[in-house]
């Protein structure tokens, strides 16, 4: 049961409303300002109102009230004043010190109740608008939205939102699709809405923004709300921005899966990525191929000319077999000199021929007005799949094989496994 905190000298006055107010209140007395500030200290938790004479207030020139008001604890308790004669123009001073309403004790009793929760839910609600403006103060967005996934309130507005600049938007009333620029993400939002207030699961996620030039990563954490009888209310979510923190883990992440001097993927990733291509190669019932690219006697180049020169030639390899490859292949470094590429949906084995011719050019060229002219070829063993293979491993084999065949012929060439 909610408190009143009944403040009267007057005899009248205070059997008057602790006895009007005692079935639905419990209602503490006190017959002076001092005594009510210890009941206030007391009892703050349970009390919603406090009740002051107005002859006492004024006699005190309003002591109690201006503490009331100034206090961060009792600012939200609503004060009201009451007497037992008909009130005055006068009267209305009592306003100026922060008293909500002027009751008489000859009000009927449901007018009483009615002016007194209406206080009470007023300084409710101010309530409710100091903790939106405190709100407003985080970095983190906080909105609400209704049981069907309008928005209540937000108290930022970010600049993936379409306002049309006009400062006096609101978001109140509309829905994601409405307002988002990226409508992709509108509908995604919208969908988990859908799903939270059916399942009352709440939900966290991640959404990848890049609106006017701008990238940014968002982390939603979004719960339902229940009123008092359990039923599922709405949602109130929070909005992080978490770009900095999701670029860091896709550089780590890009880091583990790539070989730092040749930007190209390394052996695990490479391999891992090709046998999920393998596999998606055959569901489509294509063909693909896997070359396996070795620089001849690089450990010559390494001895001659330093590691230094040897890392450069590398690095540069890297570089030509990444220009050279489509979007959809696979290329790595999965050695010291050893590189592959795996071409998936190819339209006959002349493709993987000609890229492997492509690049030994390439090679070739980009070394020509080098000290290392001469020193620098390559040995590619090409593999079909699933001609030669239908596994990684399998196709891996038939690969090296060929590559075998090619450097036992001399180096600087290719061949595809099984051709003459």
């Amino acid at each position: 049961m909610q408190g009143i905190l009944l403040i009267a000298s007057s005899p009248t006055i205070k059997e008057t409303f602790s006895s009007m107010l005692s079935d639905a209140y419990e209602v503490y007395c006190t017959e002076s300002e001092e005594e009510g500030l210890t009941a206030l200290n007391e009892h703050y938790r349970k009390i919603a109102a406090v009740l002051i004479e107005l002859r006492q207030a004024r006699k005190s020139h309003f002591a109690f009230a201006d503490h009331m008001v100034l206090s961060t604890r009792f600012s939200l308790i609503p004060m009201i004043a009451i007497s037992d004669e008909l009130p005055v123009p006068e009267d209305m001073d009592c306003m100026e010190h922060g008293f909500f309403d002027l009751i008489t004790a000859y009000a009927p009793r449901p007018l009483v109740y009615k002016r007194i929760a209406n206080a009470i839910q007023v300084k409710e609600s101010l309530s409710f608008t100091e903790l939106e403006k405190m709100l407003k103060a985080l970095p983190s967005c906080i909105f609400l939205k209704d049981d069907e996934g309008k928005y209540v309130f937000s108290t930022q507005y970010w600049n993936h939102l379409d306002t049309h600049n006009d400062p006096n938007w609101t978001i109140r009333g509309k829905t994601d699709l409405e307002i988002r620029k990226d409508k992709k993400n509108a509908l995604k939002a919208m969908e988990a809405d859908k799903k939270i207030l059916e399942s009352g699961q709440g939900t966290d996620y991640i959404i990848e923004e890049n609106i006017d030039g701008i990238q940014e990563f968002l982390q939603l954490i979004k719960r339902p709300v229940f009123d008092e009888g359990g039923r599922i209310s709405g949602i109130i979510a929070l909005i992080n921005n978490v770009t900095e923190n999701q670029l860091l883990k896709m550089e780590l992440e890009k880091r583990a899966r790539t070989d730092t001097l040749t930007g190209l993927l390394n052996k695990s990733a490479a391999q891992t990525l090709t046998r999920m291509m393998i596999s998606g190669t055959l569901k489509e019932n294509a063909m693909g191929a896997l070359l396996i690219l070795d620089i001849d006697l690089f450990k010559q180049v390494n001895d001659t000319f330093g590691h230094a020169e040897g890392d450069r030639v590398l690095a540069e390899v890297g570089r030509i077999i990444g220009n050279n490859c489509r979007s959809e292949d696979v290329a790595g470094r999965i050695g010291g000199d050893e590189f592959m590429i795996f071409m998936r949906s190819i339209s006959a084995p002349d493709n993987a021929s000609a890229l492997a011719k492509r690049i030994q050019k390439e090679v070739a060229d980009a070394f020509a007005d080098d000290p290392l002219a001469g020193h620098i070829s390559f040995s590619i063993g090409i593999a079909l799949c699933p001609e030669h293979g239908k596994i990684f491993d399998d196709l891996f084999k038939s690969a090296d094989h060929a590559l075998y065949c090619v450097k036992k012929n001399g180096r600087n060439q290719w061949k595809i496994e099984g051709a003459s």
